[in-house]
């Protein structure tokens, strides 16, 4: 099975941005951070290269993007972005040089605590962290995590006083946290809409009417949402 942002039934509903919120919650993030004329901005897991795109229009901040998908990093080149294959809990960058990490639906994808640990290695002191995915409204969902695609922004969510004690512990000052589950559901009612209902679309990703009933079920049980975290990093 495919993962789940390459499907083709997602990237026919989602295009290039390939996360909930597309557009709408980039441009959220990128008026928070507010990165300055020559700042180095990283975007850790920038898929096709959507939101690197959107911050080359303002021509301020230098961009660069690292994805672990070679497909997705090809894709990205072919559209003129300065893009590496890598893995975000491995960063080929130099310590304290970038100005701001964003990661937008992909910190649930690896090792999350060492994706933190290399965030804060990364960004210089008093760098900011960008970072949005998605959380479990309900931890009973915890539970139903075998029945997400492991390769999903789904698999390794948590709740958001997790998430809150992850980034801490690893460094960051909590600058801003909020909520954009609308977002996420309206993603979900596009994917309703396209494929009939939500049983539908899990079926078209997996091809199996018994495992897209049981991701229905973990979804109900977890009622996912979506979160938008801003970070400082703090002196080491």
């Amino acid at each position: 099975m495919k993962p789940l942002y390459l499907a083709d039934s997602v990237r026919e509903v989602l295009g290039k941005s390939l996360r909930p919120g597309g557009e709408t919650l980039t441009r959220r993030m990128v008026s928070l951070v507010r990165p300055a004329t020559g700042d180095l901005l990283l975007d850790a897991g920038c898929g096709a290269g959507a939101s690197m795109m959107l911050l080359r229009e303002s021509d301020t901040c230098r961009v660069v993007g690292i994805d672990f998908d070679q497909g997705l990093t090809v894709e990205a080149r072919n559209s003129g972005l300065n893009v590496a294959q890598a893995d975000m809990a491995q960063l080929p960058l130099l310590s304290d040089k970038v100005d701001t990490v964003l990661c937008e639906c992909a910190w649930n994808l690896t090792d999350k605590q060492q994706a933190l640990a290399e965030f804060f290695r990364v960004l210089r002191p008093g760098g900011l962290l960008a970072l949005s995915d998605i959380y479990l409204r309900h931890l009973e969902g915890q539970q139903c995590k075998r029945a997400w695609p492991n390769r999903s922004c789904f698999f390794q969510a948590t709740d958001l006083e997790t998430v809150r004690g992850m980034v801490s512990r690893a460094g960051f000052e909590i600058l801003q946290l909020e909520d954009h589950s609308q977002l996420l559901k309206k993603t979900a009612a596009e994917f309703v809409f396209a494929h009939g209902s939500l049983q539908g679309f899990w079926e078209a990703v997996m091809g199996d009417s018994k495992q897209a009933k049981a991701a229905c079920t973990a979804s109900a049980a977890a009622r996912p949402g979506l979160f938008l975290l801003i970070g400082k990093r703090k002196k080491a």
